[in-house]
C-alpha cells in the first residue's frame, strides 16, 4: 500500500475549516500520511493566518498558496499533484473524520481489484448517504461523529464495498495508480468546481477502473461552504455537460439508487444505532392514512427526542402485512422493514425485543391484523391507546350518515346510520364490533383523548380510564395571542376555511354558502383542498404543509377563520392554526371546538347542522354588525391535563438498552423496506385526475359521477390520503 496525501482545498469557511483540520490532525498517522491544504487565495484573513501558523507548528502538515483564486479543480490538482508516488485523499474542509477513518479507507482500497475512487458514509454524500440516501441529513439519533464512525467500524469491514457509478468527492480516496492511468480533474471543462470528479469517475470506468463506496467509515459533511449561494448554477451546468459527455451516466445513476445495493447495510445500522442508549424505546403503531393522527404521531417523535427513542408499525397491505420504520429526532426514516403478519411475526417480535421496545402505543387500528393487538403482550410490555377518531365504536370514524352528516348516540338505528357511511363486514353489527375492540380497550394501560368531548362520547360504549390531555401542539403555542378585530367593512370580509376538506368536514357546506353570497361584500378561501372541485366562489390556494402554513395564512390575511365540520372532531389540528394566528373564529357546537375555544374573545359557536339559508343570514348578520356575535361562556369541560405531555407520558416507559445481534440483523435482507414519498404509477394517474377535475368543465362532469363510484376508484389506484398525493 502507498502512503496517503489528505488533499484539503481552502476557500471560505473559517470554523468549518478550523473543525475539519483538527479532526484530521487527530486521527492520521504521520508514519504514512501527510495533510496537504492548498489555500485558494481565501477572502477571509483570518483563514491564511490560522492555516499558517498550522503548518509552522506542524510538520506532517503541508501547505501551499495559490497567489489569486484558481477555483476548485485547480486547486484540487495541484493538491494532489504534490507528490506524484503517493494516493490521494481528497477532502472537503467542511468534514469531520473521526477514529482510524483513513486507514480503514486505505485498506478497503488495496482488498480490492482496480480500485480507482473509494467514498464512505456520510450524513451529507448524495448516494452515499446515510441514513436517508440521496439526502442532506443531520448526524444520525444525535450522536457524535466518533460514536457514529465506531458503530460503523465495529459492524462492517473493509470487505462491506458496493461499486457505485461515481464517487462522491467531498471525501474520496483515490488510489495513484489510477490517477497515473486516468489523470487529474479536467479544469478546462469543469471550471470553479461541480461535475470534475464524476466525469473524473466515468473515465476511470472507462479505462477499467472501479469506484467503490465503503460501508466500515462514515465521516461528517457539512456540505455547501465553499459555495454557498452558487450551488444551483453550478449544479445544473455540471449535469448538462456531463450528460453530453456520458449520454447514459443520468440514467446508470437512477438505475443505482433504485437498486440501493446498500440498503441492508444503512438499514442495519439504523437498527444498530436506534437500540444503542440507554433510554425509553416506545413503537407507535397506527393506519398508512397520514391526517391528524399521522401528525401527532410526529410531534410526539420531535417533542421527546431528546429523551426517548420512536419506532412505527403502520399498515402496508391491510389485515396482511406491515412496515417498520423508525424516527431520527422527530423525523421518520425513508428506510424500515416490511414482515408479514401471518408468516413472519415472530421474526417481528424478536426485531421488537432486540431493539429494547419498552412501551406500544396504538394511535389507530384500521387495516391492523388483530394478531398485532397482542404485541405489547408478547413483548412483556405495557401499552396505551389515543383515541383519534371513533373507529373503535362501529367502524365510523366520524359518527356520519351516508349525506356525511353527523348520528347522534342517541338516534334511533345509531348503528345502521353509520354503517350507511361506513359499512362493517359482512356478518357484524355494531354490538359485536365494539365487543371485538374491547380485548384491545380493557388491555391498554391508559386511554388518552385529545378532548373532553371525545372521552364523554367513548365512555358511552367503553368502559375507559380516561387521561384528556390536549395534543403537545397546544402547549408548544403558549400563550396564544389574543384575538383582534380588525375588519371595519372597507373591503370584503376574507373568510378562511383550512385542511383537506371532504364532506364530513365542510365542503359541499362551504360552497353552498359561498355561492348563496355571491356579490356580497365577502370573500371565502380555502388554504387546503376539497374532495371535489368546488365552485370558483371558493379562492382556492392548493395543499399546503405545516412547515409553511404559518406564513401562507399570513399572506392570505384572513379576518375570521371558519370551520364548517359536520362530524364532532376530537382536536383539530386546523384550529390550532387559527388560534396561533390570534384569528376570530367561527366554530360548530359539536366535538372540540366547543371547549377549545370556552368563551375565547371574537369566537362564535354556532349550531353545526344550520341550512345554507341560516348561514347566509349569520354571515350577512356579520356584515352588517362588522363583528361577531358576542361569545357565550361554555360548560366548563371535564378536566384537562396540561402537565400529561410534560411529563407524565414518558414516566412510566422503561429506559432499555437494545443489542441486535449480528445473526439477527443479517438476516433482514428479504425484509427491506424503503419508505419513500414518491409516487407510484398508479398515484401519479390519480393525481394528474385530481389536477384535471379542478378545471370547471371537468368539475362537473365528475359530479355526475356518484361519491361513492369516486371513492371507489380513488380507493383502487391508492390508499393514501389524498392530501399525500396532490401535496408533491
Amino acid at each position: 500500500m502507498r502512503h496517503v496525501d489528505v488533499v484539503i482545498p481552502v476557500y471560505a469557511g473559517y470554523r468549518e475549516t478550523v473543525a475539519c483540520l483538527t479532526s484530521v490532525l487527530a486521527t492520521v498517522d504521520s508514519a504514512w500520511a501527510r495533510i496537504v491544504v492548498v489555500n485558494d487565495c481565501s477572502p477571509d484573513p483570518a483563514i491564511t493566518d490560522y492555516l499558517r501558523e498550522l503548518a509552522r507548528t506542524h510538520p506532517a502538515l503541508v501547505l501551499l498558496e495559490n497567489p489569486e483564486n484558481r477555483g476548485f479543480v485547480a486547486t484540487a490538482n495541484r493538491g494532489m499533484a504534490y507528490d506524484a508516488q503517493r494516493d490521494v485523499l481528497l477532502l472537503n474542509s467542511d468534514v469531520e473524520v473521526a477514529n482510524d477513518w483513513l486507514a480503514r479507507l486505505r485498506e478497503a482500497a488495496y482488498r480490492h481489484d482496480r480500485v480507482a475512487s473509494l467514498t464512505p458514509f456520510s450524513n451529507n454524500a448524495t448516494i452515499c448517504s446515510f441514513p436517508n440516501v440521496c439526502r442532506d441529513n443531520d448526524l444520525p439519533f444525535g450522536m457524535s461523529v466518533d460514536s457514529v464512525d465506531a458503530f460503523f467500524a465495529q459492524r462492517f469491514s473493509a470487505d462491506d464495498v458496493f461499486e457505485v457509478p461515481t464517487g462522491v468527492g467531498f471525501c474520496m480516496y483515490m488510489r495513484r495508480d489510477c490517477l497515473l492511468a486516468v489523470g487529474d480533474f479536467d479544469v478546462a471543462t469543469f471550471g470553479r468546481g461541480y461535475g470534475e470528479e464524476n466525469d473524473w469517475c466515468q473515465r476511470a470506468v472507462a479505462a477499467g477502473w472501479r469506484n467503490l463506496h465503503l460501508a466500515n467509515c462514515f465521516v461528517y459533511h457539512r456540505g455547501g461552504v465553499s459555495f454557498a449561494g452558487e450551488q444551483s448554477p453550478r449544479i445544473q451546468r455540471a449535469l448538462q455537460l456531463l450528460d453530453r459527455r456520458y449520454p447514459d451516466y443520468h440514467s446508470r445513476v437512477q438505475r443505482f439508487i433504485a437498486r440501493d445495493p446498500a440498503r441492508l447495510v444503512r438499514t442495519q445500522a439504523v437498527l444498530g444505532l436506534f437500540a444503542a442508549p440507554q433510554q425509553p424505546r416506545v413503537l407507535l403503531v397506527s393506519h398508512k392514512l397520514g391526517g391528524g393522527a399521522q401528525q401527532h404521531i410526529d410531534e410526539l417523535a420531535a417533542l421527546y427526542a431528546q429523551q426517548a427513542a420512536f419506532a412505527q408499525i403502520t399498515p402496508a397491505s391491510d389485515g396482511e402485512s406491515v412496515s417498520l420504520t423508525f424516527f431520527d429526532r422527530g423525523r421518520r426514516l425513508r428506510d424500515g422493514l416490511f414482515f408479514r403478519v401471518e408468516s413472519q411475526y415472530g421474526q417481528l417480535l424478536a426485531i421488537l425485543r432486540a431493539l429494547g421496545i419498552g412501551r406500544v402505543h396504538f394511535h389507530h387500528t384500521l387495516g391492523l391484523a388483530p394478531r398485532l393487538w397482542l404485541l405489547a403482550a408478547d413483548l412483556g410490555c405495557d401499552y396505551d391507546i389515543t383515541i383519534h377518531d371513533y373507529y373503535l365504536i362501529n367502524g365510523n370514524p366520524t359518527l356520519t350518515d351516508c349525506d356525511a352528516r353527523f348520528v347522534g348516540e342517541d338516534s334511533a338505528d345509531f348503528d345502521a346510520h353509520c354503517a350507511g357511511h361506513y359499512p362493517l363486514p359482512a356478518g357484524v353489527d355494531g354490538g359485536q364490533w365494539r365487543d371485538n375492540q374491547k380485548l384491545l380497550l380493557d388491555g391498554a394501560a391508559r386511554h388518552i383523548f385529545p378532548s373532553a368531548d371525545s372521552a364523554r362520547r367513548f365512555s358511552r360504549f367503553f368502559s375507559v380510564r380516561p387521561v384528556i390531555a390536549w395534543h403537545p401542539d397546544y402547549a408548544a403555542s403558549q400563550p396564544y395571542p389574543q384575538p383582534q378585530w380588525r375588519w371595519s367593512g372597507d373591503r370584503p370580509l376574507r373568510v378562511l376555511v383550512m385542511g383537506a376538506l371532504s364532506r364530513e368536514k365542510g365542503a359541499d357546506v362551504l360552497e353552498s354558502v359561498a355561492l348563496s353570497l355571491r356579490g356580497a361584500r365577502i370573500e371565502f378561501h380555502l388554504l387546503g383542498y376539497a374532495y371535489r372541485a368546488l365552485d370558483d366562489c371558493v379562492i382556492a390556494h392548493g395543499p399546503y404543509d405545516n412547515e409553511r402554513v404559518h406564513r401562507l395564512v399570513e399572506g392570505i390575511g384572513p379576518d375570521i377563520a371558519w370551520f364548517p365540520a359536520l362530524w364532532p372532531e376530537t382536536y383539530s389540528y386546523t384550529l390550532s392554526i387559527a388560534l396561533h394566528n390570534g384569528l376570530p373564529v367561527v366554530v360548530p357546537d359539536i366535538g372540540a371546538f366547543v371547549e377549545r375555544v370556552g368563551a375565547r374573545a371574537h369566537s362564535a359557536v354556532v349550531r353545526w347542522d344550520q341550512s345554507t339559508a341560516q348561514w347566509r343570514a349569520f354571515w350577512l348578520g356579520v356584515l352588517d354588525a362588522c363583528a361577531l356575535p358576542a361569545a357565550t361562556a361554555a360548560d366548563a369541560p371535564q378536566a384537562i391535563d396540561s402537565s400529561f405531555y410534560a411529563g407524565d407520558y414518558l414516566r412510566p416507559c422503561p429506559a432499555l438498552r437494545g443489542d441486535p445481534a449480528a445473526a439477527v440483523l443479517e438476516q433482514l435482507g428479504a425484509n427491506l423496506y424503503a419508505h419513500s414519498g414518491e409516487l407510484s404509477r398508479a398515484e401519479r394517474l390519480l393525481s394528474r385526475m385530481w389536477s384535471l377535475s379542478r378545471h370547471p368543465v371537468a368539475a362537473r362532469l365528475v359530479s355526475l359521477i356518484p361519491f361513492k363510484m369516486q371513492q371507489a376508484i380513488k380507493r383502487r389506484l391508492s390508499r393514501r390520503p389524498m392530501h399525500d398525493i396532490v401535496g408533491q
